[in-house]
């Protein structure tokens, strides 16, 4: 509540600034909502005193949404609005956060609150000013709510079940699969702490001249991650995991793996733009379900790897890249190098372009079992083939024109 009156005291004092200058000539915003996870028709159904444009380039403000995940299984949300044009001096953050209990419909009504208090900064520049009204409301609900999380019986924990079945059944083919996970995590702002398990069964029939092909593949693991912020750019961490997988042939693997990384950029600025570093020292135990191309039924490996990873997003787009390079101490040639990264950019008014690739050259396949795969196990997927590398891209590209405005919402037929 005290925050929306300093936000009712700054909109007056611009308000009354604003008649001293000259009144923007604009009586209707024009606004691009750069939102991938709003609900636009909700949206403009509750908010139709703007006009909705489908270009950044066309707007008198851009409104940059990002999200990122919370402690709470939920996300932490900013709007930053963006003056253009006769608006280009204004510029603000509002942001939120999603509740342990909160419903998509009261999310979707918060996103509408942060967005018509962000744009009244706007308003107040335009002829609309003499339109606009404001109004406090005492939210005793909320207070109480608020009261209640800093008395939380569960210390920021919280649980999570998930489970499920799919099933695709043909005259010649059966395949099923069954998978569930159970997390624990725990995230402050000094601690982050992550427990998951997590199991899947694959399961294949295929009929071939009355002759029945079975395939069961299973794969089951836990994972235990705590990390400590030390301060706005350094961060330390251990993780711990155990797995057992048929199709990597293990009958059990488990990691212990303490790193450090650095954050160019502090870590509060993590919505808009991230690019980080981080060193990995690995001991693995591997017990091997069938002997290995090496000989092995089991082993002891120690390991180093280096990552660096690069996350922006802004007006001309966003951008995801990741770098990692990985190898054994007693062998540096049994190495991994993986590279992926996903760009999407506006170009010019209307036209954008994104690009996607992912690439891993392999070269410390230890797990392989000495004996040939069979056919059979290659094409049902049932044990890993050796490679050298592996290779994915995409592309694709969007141009949009016509008529500027996007302010209609028709679900009929």
């Amino acid at each position: 509540m005290i925050q929306k009156i300093f936000i009712v005291i700054f909109s007056f004092l611009l308000l009354s600034d604003s008649y001293a200058q000259e009144l923007s000539d604009k009586e209707f915003l024009d606004v691009y909502l750069d939102c991938n996870f709003c609900n636009m028709s909700d949206i403009r159904n509750n908010i139709s005193y703007i006009n909705y444009v489908r270009e950044a380039a066309l707007s008198d403000v851009h409104v940059l949404a990002t999200r990122i995940s919370s402690g709470a299984n939920g996300y932490k949300y900013a709007f930053r609005f963006i003056g253009r044009k006769d608006f280009a001096e204004t510029e603000l953050v509002r942001s939120f956060s999603e509740t342990p209990d909160m419903i998509l419909a009261e999310r979707q009504k918060e996103i509408r609150n942060v967005l018509e208090l962000g744009l009244t900064n706007f308003w107040a520049q335009t002829k609309m000013a003499d339109r606009l009204t404001i109004k406090v409301s005492e939210d005793k609900k909320a207070e109480k709510a608020g009261s209640l999380m800093k008395r939380d019986p569960w210390h920021n924990w919280i649980f999570s079940i998930r489970s499920g079945i799919s099933a695709d059944f043909e005259a010649a083919r059966k395949e099923s699969r069954l998978w569930g996970r159970v997390s624990a995590d725990r995230v402050t702002e000094t601690w982050r702490i992550r427990n998951v398990f997590y199991a899947r069964g694959d399961y294949q029939v295929i009929v071939s001249d009355e002759e029945e092909i079975r395939s069961n593949v299973y794969q089951k693991s836990a994972s235990t991650t705590v990390v400590r912020s030390i301060n706005d750019h350094w961060s330390s961490g251990i993780f711990l995991s155990a797995s057992q997988s048929t199709f990597d042939n293990l009958d059990l693997s488990t990691q212990v793996a303490p790193a450090f990384e650095y954050s160019i950029f502090p870590y509060s600025e993590v919505q808009e733009r991230e690019l980080t570093v981080a060193y990995r020292v690995s001991h693995r135990f591997r017990d091997y379900t069938e002997e290995t191309i090496y000989d092995e039924l089991s082993e002891h490996l120690f390991g180093q790897s280096l990552v660096m990873s690069a996350r922006f997003t802004q007006q001309w787009g966003n951008l995801y890249a990741q770098l990692e390079g990985s190898h054994y101490f007693h062998d540096i040639r049994q190495n991994r190098v993986e590279f992926e990264s996903w760009l999407n950019v506006r170009i010019v008014k209307g036209l954008s372009i994104s690009l996607g690739n992912n690439l891993e050259f392999i070269h410390d396949q230890r797990s392989l079992p000495k004996r040939d795969i069979s056919l059979e196990e290659l094409l049902l997927a049932q044990r890993q083939a050796a490679t050298s590398f592996r290779m994915s891209g995409q592309m694709g590209i969007n141009y949009t024109f016509g008529s500027i405005y996007n302010n209609v919402v028709n679900t009929r037929l």
